[in-house]
């Protein structure tokens, strides 16, 4: 209301500064009209792009637009702008809720500098028609973002943490102490037979604080993703049906931008530190 009797004011004689000094704004809203899209009007014409971006948040609808814009970027071979996709999402009404920003900031970290450095262990539960709650262990390199391991079970002891460890151990040829291990305080991660597993195999076992989930963030991350993606839009009849949904989904994951590492696939990640690491010929 101020700026449109500003600019009445100034097309009868008035000098813009003296209005907008008067008026408490500045002197570009006097000149600038709003040049926003009537919500009425509609989204308008799509252009081929705009309907990849619109196609790829619909097959996506639990990502935002960051993650939109990383993958229409991919298809498309040309850079996206992170705001045109919030544009047209906000259009097409695809954009997702976000949480609060406020979050408690822990004191400490600990810098991971290569792969196999640092992966985080935990377990979450889903539910399967035939056999009820099932178990699955997960571990995440926190450098690649890479799935290490995992297991899903009938049950959660320390025998199905130790198997799942050991099985990641063995497939990646984990050398004795260069991995640290971090996971919460659960009752088979704290177990003394888990801790003789691990300091057998040379691995540094971090535990992290009670009751503070930050600790354990690369894998909580994980687990909220996976369930969003998965385990909320599924039902399966048995853990088999779900262990098969599992692995597709972890082979899909490795090849999917991850807004932790710039947009990077975690394979192409794991990749990149094979190369550098690769002894020259």
């Amino acid at each position: 209301m101020r700026a449109a009797r500003a600019r009445e004011l100034v097309a009868e004689g008035n000098q813009p500064t003296a209005v907008a000094r008067v008026a408490g704004i500045s002197r570009q809203a006097i000149y600038k009209t709003s040049t926003r899209r009537p919500v009425e009007a509609g989204p308008g014409e799509v252009s081929d792009s705009d309907a990849q971006i619109v196609e790829v948040a619909r097959a996506r609808p639990t990502d935002g637009t960051r993650m939109v814009a990383a993958i229409a970027s991919r298809q498309l071979g040309v850079p996206v702008n992170r705001k045109r996709v919030q544009r047209i999402m906000r259009t097409h009404k695809l954009l997702q809720p976000i949480r609060g920003l406020e979050r408690r900031r822990r004191p400490g970290f600990f810098r991971v500098t290569r792969p196999d450095e640092l992966w985080h262990m935990d377990m979450t539960k889903v539910w399967t028609a035939q056999h009820g709650w099932v178990y699955l262990h997960v571990m995440v390199d926190c450098c690649t973002r890479e799935v290490t391991g995992w297991t899903l079970d009938l049950r959660t002891r320390t025998e199905e943490a130790v198997a799942c460890a050991e099985q990641a151990v063995l497939e990646r040829h984990i050398a004795p102490w260069i991995l640290t291990l971090g996971t919460d305080n659960g009752t088979q991660f704290t177990s003394r037979d888990f801790r003789k597993h691990l300091s057998a195999r040379g691995i540094t076992h971090r535990r992290g604080g009670y009751r503070d989930p930050e600790s354990q963030a690369f894998i909580e991350s994980w687990f909220g993703q996976f369930k969003k993606r998965v385990a909320w839009r599924s039902e399966w009849e048995a853990i088999d049906q779900a262990r098969r949904d599992i692995a597709h989904y972890v082979g899909a994951y490795h090849h999917r931008p991850h807004s932790g590492i710039a947009y990077r696939t975690p394979t192409e990640v794991a990749t990149t530190w094979r190369n550098i690491n690769k002894p020259a010929t």
